[in-house]
């Protein structure tokens, strides 16, 4: 399989063999991936690497629908899909039937594709991680992701840069704050929602049992 680039993409084992043809009433119009934080990349074949963590949003043709995946791609290489939403139109709403027809190993196998990169991305980036943040095993490929402190700092800044956003367009009489925080920090809804979720752990904004709490994430 080739991506956008041309390149030949040697996709991880678990999602090449043993998956089913594509029915005729199944088919992907268009792909698009974002690496997400904290980021890494890990080889993929000789002259590839594909990120540790990343949203790709699937537009389908058939069934008509959008799909949102969350992957994460450990150290064996194998992606995992950690979150999937589904949009709709009113003309094709989501049933049973329709959600039998989303088939979750093909819809990763074309985010994996899209999302791998040259070699030298993944290069780029090692190099500009301090010294003492790369043993050998990381330049090696098998193990990158960031330590779990630098992770839980960046989640609780973007938390805390969530919670401000939102209260900023409460305070302004805003009834959807939360469309306010993607639009703001350039997230999908679904990284908004988790924000926002850890940002009420924090404290920084009122549970949503609260009687201080708006009720509801638009």
């Amino acid at each position: 399989m080739k991506n956008h680039t041309g390149l030949l993409v040697e996709c991880p084992g678990s999602y090449r063999p043993g998956v089913a043809r594509q029915p005729k009433n199944f088919s992907i119009a268009g792909v698009s991936v974002e690496p997400l934080e904290p980021s890494g990349y890990l080889p993929v074949g000789h002259a590839s690497a594909v990120p540790t963590r990343f949203e790709a949003s699937l537009q389908l043709a058939q069934p008509e629908a959008a799909v949102t995946l969350e992957v994460f791609v450990g150290s064996d290489r194998r992606p995992v899909v950690i979150e999937l939403t589904i949009r709709s139109k009113v003309r094709a709403p989501i049933t049973t039937s329709m959600l039998r027809s989303v088939l979750v190993d093909q819809l990763v196998q074309a985010a994996i594709a899209e999302a791998t990169v040259p070699a030298s991305v993944r290069d780029e980036w090692l190099a500009t991680l301090p010294p003492g943040l790369v043993s050998p095993i990381d330049a090696a490929g098998t193990s990158l992701a960031a330590p779990a402190s630098s992770a839980r700092g960046n989640a609780e800044e973007d938390a805390r840069t969530a919670a401000r956003i939102y209260q900023e367009a409460l305070a302004t009489g805003s009834r959807a704050p939360a469309v306010a925080v993607a639009n703001s920090m350039n997230r999908s809804r679904a990284q908004v929602a988790r924000y926002i979720r850890r940002a009420r752990e924090l404290g920084l904004l009122p549970a949503l049992n609260s009687p201080k709490a708006d009720g509801k994430e638009q």
